[in-house]
């Protein structure tokens, strides 16, 4: 179910290269900075729908998947959580647009906004299967 980017395991003290090769129904999790804040950047592999959550709120990856819970009604998620990495090119490109897209964001409520400006943007990532 979840899907940690090298940075995201490091900040949750997780060693990335134990991680197993996954991919299907799953959650990328992403670390970027937005000011002086670590910003984790949850997206869904399929939809591309993302979340965008200050790291200092979730200490374990539990905490995240109850974000994901609570946030996410529409979302299936398994009874036992699974964790591993993904190297999706395609997946990882999208990831890299939103980065790109959300460069110099810093309101103060910066996450909503970062969130705004990923969802009314326009992806050239194409899911080879529909939800």
């Amino acid at each position: 179910m979840i899907n940690l980017s090298k940075k995201a395991a490091k900040r949750f003290n997780i060693k990335w290269t134990d991680l197993k090769e996954q991919s299907g129904d799953f959650w990328k999790i992403d670390v970027i900075m937005v000011s002086h804040y670590p910003v984790l950047l949850i997206v869904h592999e399929y939809t591309l729908f993302a979340l965008v959550r200050r790291k200092t709120k979730f200490n374990t990856i539990d905490d995240v998947v109850e974000e994901i819970k609570h946030s996410c009604p529409w979302y299936r998620c398994p009874k036992k959580v699974i964790i591993g990495k993904n190297r999706n090119r395609k997946l990882n490109g999208a990831i890299t647009e939103m980065k790109r897209i959300t460069a110099g964001t810093y309101s103060s409520n910066f996450t909503s906004e970062i969130e705004k400006r990923i969802h009314m943007s326009i992806y050239s990532y194409l899911s080879a299967r529909k939800i």
